[in-house]
């Protein structure tokens, strides 16, 4: 049976790698692209123990090297329990604006939560983005 963190760092591998269009080169492709686009070190050997569930915990510099590469914080790589929505959503409450937009929208009512929803959805549709990795979060009612 494979691993918490396995099952996640395999998830973040398809999805950087289908991103690009390419396919999933193998485990010393992925080491050394690591390796070449954050500087820290990783070994091949590391990354196939991590991959397969033979390792669970990264630390020191192979963490932070999986930490710059996926663009996911440490807690992810850390915590068996945090989803990929949990950290998507962390990684989008770094930024300030992010953070400025739910702080004033939290005491709003739910059909103004609903039209500002219905905003940034149009906005994203007219700037061509695809829609938020987290479609299926919970709608505004189910926090207010």
């Amino acid at each position: 049976m494979i691993g918490a963190l396995a099952a996640k760092l395999e998830a973040l591998i398809q999805e950087h790698y289908a991103s690009r269009g390419g396919k999933v080169p193998g485990t010393a492709a992925i080491a050394k692209d690591i390796r070449e686009r954050t500087g820290l070190r990783i070994s091949t050997g590391t990354l196939h123990r991590l991959r397969t569930g033979q390792s669970e915990v990264p630390t020191g510099p192979r963490l932070q090297a999986l930490v710059a590469f996926f663009g996911r914080p440490a807690a992810f790589f850390l915590d068996r329990e945090a989803s990929n929505d949990d950290m998507d959503l962390a990684v989008a409450l770094r930024d300030k604006g992010v953070r400025a937009i739910a702080l004033r929208s939290a005491d709003l009512s739910e059909k103004s939560r609903q039209a500002i929803l219905d905003m940034i959805d149009r906005a994203r549709e007219i700037e061509q983005i695809d829609p938020p990795p987290a479609q299926h979060l919970d709608s505004p009612d189910d926090h207010g």
